[in-house]
């Protein structure tokens, strides 16, 4: 459980922090390829399924800060504590963390196909993973405070990147959009379902809300990183639907990467390249925010220290690289993953801040104190 005492000697952070957090992590790793999957779903009135996602990850980001705002410095292990009690909260305790490893888990399984797609065939998965994870050991141990920093430098650092959307739009077709509004209901709730693990990322308030100085303005920075997140995805979404044609689109692993390859600078032949390497730049800092958060969840089931913990974690996570080097494999975890991420990131806050506000309002009926 986190105490006033223990924040108070740490480094805090400042709100506007979350928004390059939340933002970073929602846009880095999904943003490489899901144009692909949610044409499949909805065809060219996909964008459609992101308008429609936007209120409800708004809702759910609403809830997730109202919830961690009740309790101030504790995060969602402790609030799950003064809910459920020190020994049923292990249960859902656990689950959180086992989700959180596996959200690392895609991100860099997915990254190491890109790496050795564009930069390095021969390079073996699990080698490139464990390479990674002398870096997540390095940053987890330095504290939230470098990590939040880090996470905000890269997001900005990597903005140009999405900056360069405008050279595939010099080959944009209209056409490819219309007619709008062909897709049917269930195509369009397809597309919607299919966001859902592009918007994952928002759970971490529950996480980081304790270290924030400055709580009152978390709320706000959690909304506006959901609108820019959502504002970004329908761009980079509109620019591939007009760029590409609906069969190149779907044949299309890394649509994002495919593109930059119309990007030409007279000092640079294979742009693409170049831009595979420096996308490392926004899947490290969401790697570690998802590991630094999973080490405290097995801390609070299993009382071992953070950082054994955190050797765990990326034992686990080459091993698993190593066991599972198939594209069905992950294909089948990804699917997992939007079940999990659905449930745990955009039902089950609404559940946690019922049963937080029926808690709080039973113990004023009864005259005892809210934790």
């Amino acid at each position: 459980m986190t105490t006033t005492k223990a924040i108070r000697s740490a480094k805090l952070i400042r709100a506007y922090a979350v928004f390059f957090c939340i933002s970073g992590t929602q846009l880095a790793e999904p943003s490489q390829g899901f144009q692909r999957t949610l044409y499949k779903a909805a065809g060219h009135d996909a964008w459609i399924c992101l308008l429609l996602m936007a209120p409800i990850s708004m809702a759910a980001a609403f809830f997730i800060a109202k919830t961690a705002g009740q309790y101030g410095n504790k995060d969602l292990y402790a609030i799950h504590e003064d809910v459920y009690g020190r020994w049923l909260a292990k249960l859902p305790n656990l689950i959180y963390a086992v989700y959180l490893f596996l959200m690392c888990l895609t991100i860099v399984h997915s990254y190491a196909e890109v790496v050795q797609t564009w930069l390095f065939p021969d390079l073996q998965g699990w080698l490139f993973a464990g390479l990674l994870c002398l870096l997540f050991i390095y940053g987890i141990i330095a504290g939230i405070h470098a990590i939040a920093g880090f996470a905000t430098m890269a997001f900005i650092l990597s903005l140009w990147l999405f900056l360069l959307m405008y050279f595939p739009l010099k080959f944009a077709s209209i056409d490819n959009l219309l007619p709008v509004l062909e897709a049917n209901a269930r195509q369009i709730w397809s597309g919607v379902y299919q966001s859902t693990y592009l918007m994952l990322g928002m759970e971490l308030v529950y996480f980081l809300y304790p270290f924030v100085q400055d709580k009152q303005n978390v709320r706000k920075f959690s909304q506006l990183a959901v609108l820019a997140t959502v504002l970004t995805y329908i761009i980079s979404l509109l620019c591939a639907i007009l760029f590409y044609s609906g069969k190149q689109l779907t044949d299309t692993l890394w649509p994002t990467y495919t593109w930059y390859k119309v990007v030409q600078f007279p000092f640079l032949e294979r742009f693409e390249v170049v831009a595979a390497a420096y996308w490392l730049m926004l899947v490290l800092p969401n790697c570690l925010l998802y590991l630094w958060c999973c080490t405290r969840g097995l801390r609070s089931v299993f009382g071992m220290k953070q950082q054994y913990a955190l050797y765990l974690c990326c034992a686990a996570l080459v091993v698993m690289i190593y066991l599972m080097p198939g594209k069905q494999n992950m294909a089948a975890l990804y699917q997992v993953m939007r079940y999990i991420g659905g449930a745990l990131v955009f039902l089950y806050p609404v559940l946690l801040f019922a049963l937080v506000q029926w808690k709080k309002g039973r113990m004023r009926k009864t005259g005892g104190r809210a934790a």
